[in-house]
């Protein structure tokens, strides 16, 4: 069948996952990761009868992602969807709009791929919901914190030398005349093209084909929130707080301010990172209590490559992620 695939039916998947609500009872199977279980908490929100959701007994619907795409399966039938998320499949309220762009931006981060035309037509429709975008720099929270501490939590791009230091990315605002309380929206059209010119010198080291179409992206938020930094928050949450930390962020999105301060302030602490290769695994030594996170930035630096896991290590402590290991059983 997947010889056969033809272009990717997100609507038609859409309107399936429509029809399950009215059932009597549902099992649902996916991967253990932010979208699928996102995607778990809302649906198990609004369903009336029993329900089920699993990472990796058989059930009757499965939502699957392949190395050629991700597939909606009922029984004998399956969806093809290409890269789109399963969370952007739900039906867009504005109760549920902040975990539908959390799960549509982690997974886009965790899978490195850029957001599917069926996504960003979903987020210009959520223009009606209160959702806004501008062109602007591709680091978290620019309009909430200082820019040095929104360089400081960059993590998608990673900059070298500047994420998780706290004291080059300070050091980088001054030279651009700014200060500890800078933002983003003070610079001046000769700064802000001096500091991506900057960044772009410091990234062009771990990925020589970094523009700055890279860096200066379609940018969107929903109040205060940051679609970019939900994604990281997401990922951050479900590593230290697991499948039931994620789904209470689902089912009150209101908690999602308290997840994104504790994620800020666990980054603004700084970090390092030194990694080999241990056992069949990568070990890393670092402060970033976050195998997800650390797995999105070393495959940005390239000291990380295939289907290994990503272990952390933090004074002897190690840290270990449900996403590289042995699926729940729940």
């Amino acid at each position: 069948m997947e010889n056969f695939l033809r272009d990717p039916m997100p609507e038609e998947a859409s309107k399936l996952i429509s029809s399950f609500y009215s059932q009597r009872s549902l099992c649902v199977r996916g991967p253990y990761d932010t979208d699928y279980a996102i995607f778990a908490g809302l649906l198990t929100k609004y369903f009336k009868g029993e329900i089920g959701v699993s990472f990796n007994s058989q059930c009757r619907i499965g939502l699957e992602k392949r190395e050629i795409g991700n597939f909606l399966v009922v029984e004998d039938k399956e969806i093809y969807i290409g890269n789109t998320s399963f969370t952007s499949l739900l039906p867009l309220t504005v109760e549920d709009l902040v975990p539908i762009l959390a799960g549509i931006s982690s997974d886009s981060i965790l899978y490195r791929r850029k957001l599917s035309d069926w996504e960003v037509n979903l987020l210009r429709k959520a223009e009606n919901l209160g959702v806004t975008w501008e062109k602007s720099l591709k680091i978290p929270g620019y309009k909430d914190v200082p820019l040095f501490l929104s360089l400081t939590y960059s993590l998608d791009p990673f900059v070298p030398e500047i994420s998780g230091n706290r004291e080059n990315s300070l050091k980088l605002v001054r030279e651009l005349g700014g200060n500890e309380f800078t933002k983003l929206e003070e610079l001046d059209e000769g700064q802000l093209n001096t500091l991506i010119f900057k960044l772009i010198s410091l990234i062009v080291k771990i990925n020589p084909k970094v523009s700055r179409d890279d860096l200066l992206v379609d940018r969107y938020y929903f109040l205060s929130y940051d679609f970019l930094e939900l994604g990281l928050v997401s990922l951050y949450t479900l590593d230290r707080l697991g499948y039931p930390g994620l789904l209470d962020l689902t089912l009150d999105p209101s908690l999602f301010i308290t997840a994104v301060q504790g994620y800020r302030e666990a980054l603004a602490k700084g970090f390092t990172y030194d990694v080999r290769e241990e056992k069949g695994r990568y070990v890393v030594d670092t402060q970033l209590q976050s195998p997800l996170l650390v797995y999105v930035a070393l495959r940005q630096l390239g000291k990380v490559k295939g289907n290994k896991p990503v272990v952390v290590s933090d004074g002897g402590k190690i840290i270990t992620s449900r996403f590289f290991g042995k699926q729940d059983t729940s």
